[in-house]
């Protein structure tokens, strides 16, 4: 067993918000923990490179952006781009986590990243509960993964307010640890996953939001059969998209692999 300890924001209470994850694709009742203790978690591995933060970002001292947030939608380029590390904690800071609270709830979400609202900062907020249970916010500032399970926690489907009515199959590593800052820049260390299933939904929605500083999005998780299940749906976004943008350059999911057979040259 592991000593679990609740992490309770209670500063942030609000009551409209959107996310990039979408209760209705992972429906587990999750807790937001901190585990005390190592036993229970799995054995640590090396952090692959595309889940390390790099080590040289631009920083940013004046957060600007329009307001009110809207989400932005698969290919806009600045769900690619690179992600800049804040470097003020303010009130401009604690003024665009609670936009980014309120967008996420509008559709009974989990969790938010900034990239997804048009502003490209390392910065993440999330409540496993979603709406139901306000007061259980956390923001993260800056975040590293620093730690990574060998343990895997299976395929569990995932969904993203970028990729409207978007549903695949994602698998993930059960536990990680996670180092950051909260909003007021004070150092965090957070053991996510762990046995329960309040442990391992806690630590997914990290991860999926982490992916988005990282200018990863969760149809680059999927494996080849769960992509194909998304492609003409992915097709459709981009088109829609490019449509509405002529000019701008993005980046298109790749082309199937075809796969060569027998006297095939």
């Amino acid at each position: 067993n592991i000593s679990l300890v609740p992490i309770m924001t209670a500063s942030i209470k609000f009551h409209s918000m959107r996310a990039c994850y979408c209760r209705a694709a992972l429906r587990r009742s999750p807790l937001l923990v901190q585990a005390r203790a190592s036993k229970g978690f799995g054995t640590a591995s090396s952090v692959s490179k595309d889940l390390l933060a790099p080590k040289q970002l631009p920083v940013v001292t004046k957060l600007e952006w329009k307001t009110p947030l809207e989400i932005v939608k698969y290919p806009d380029p600045r769900l690619r781009a690179v992600n800049a590390k804040v470097g003020v904690f303010d009130d401009t800071l604690m003024a665009l986590a609670k936009e980014m609270i309120a967008v996420m709830y509008q559709d009974d979400g989990v969790g938010l990243a900034a990239p997804q609202v048009g502003v490209n900062v390392r910065l993440m907020v999330f409540n496993p509960y979603g709406r139901e249970k306000p007061g259980n916010e956390r923001i993260l500032v800056n975040p590293e993964i620093v730690s990574v399970s060998k343990q895997i926690t299976g395929l569990e489907q995932e969904g993203c307010l970028s990729f409207p009515k978007i549903y695949g199959n994602v698998e993930r590593p059960r536990d990680i640890v996670v180092k950051a800052q909260d909003e007021k820049g004070e150092p965090v260390l957070l053991e996510l996953g762990g046995a329960t299933d309040m442990g391992s939904w806690t630590s997914r929605i990290f991860q999926h939001e982490y992916d988005h500083l990282q200018g990863i999005l969760f149809h680059d998780r999927m494996k080849p059969s769960v992509l194909e299940s998304v492609r003409e749906a992915l097709t459709a976004l981009e088109e829609d998209w490019v449509g509405k943008n002529p000019g701008v350059k993005v980046t298109r999911i790749a082309p199937p692999k075809v796969s060569k057979g027998f006297g095939a040259k």
